[in-house]
């Protein structure tokens, strides 16, 4: 569980990422970012067969969908990221399950007004085949963004360029 969470919150930092690094003076970073985006936005055109008047009107409906649900998740987590489960009490626990219940029908509801707007964009064929897309661009979008991998300053890139294996 949170392995899909790391990737999903990889993915949608890859998407909005672009425009934050857009503003450091570092190009390689941009141009990586970029790539990446680049990347994913061709898996799903490449996974689910969009024209390309399909993918102009796909992305912006799936993205903000994709936003959407993070923040819900997000929601969740802050909530609950300082208390282990295991420390919880019974009315804790409860409402703990009941907040979980909430984000499930949540997704769902997040998902559904997706699928609504998407009918009017790609065939139903096409939207149902977006679950299955959405796991085979994670994962290549894992591999992708290991492979481009960003530094975090250039210190320790040089460092550990050395020592880095892969």
């Amino acid at each position: 569980m949170k392995t899909k969470i790391k990737s999903i919150i990889l993915m949608i930092a890859l998407v909005f990422s672009s425009k934050i690094y857009a503003q450091t003076s570092d190009s390689s970073s941009v141009k990586k970012v970029s790539e990446v985006v680049s990347y994913r936005v061709n898996l799903f055109k490449k996974k689910l067969k969009l024209t390309e008047a399909e993918a102009n009107q796909f992305f912006p409906i799936y993205d903000a969908y994709i936003s959407d649900l993070t923040k819900s998740k997000k929601i969740f987590r802050n909530k609950w990221k300082k208390k282990p489960i295991e420390t919880l009490s019974e009315v804790e626990a409860s409402e703990y399950f009941n907040d979980a219940l909430i984000l499930q029908q949540n997704e769902v509801d997040l998902f559904k007004n997706c699928s609504d707007k998407l009918k009017s964009v790609i065939p139903m064929t096409k939207i149902i085949r977006l679950a299955s897309a959405e796991r085979e661009v994670r994962l290549k979008l894992i591999e992708k963004a290991n492979e481009v991998k960003l530094p975090k300053s250039k210190k320790k890139s040089t460092v550990g360029a050395s020592t880095n294996v892969n």
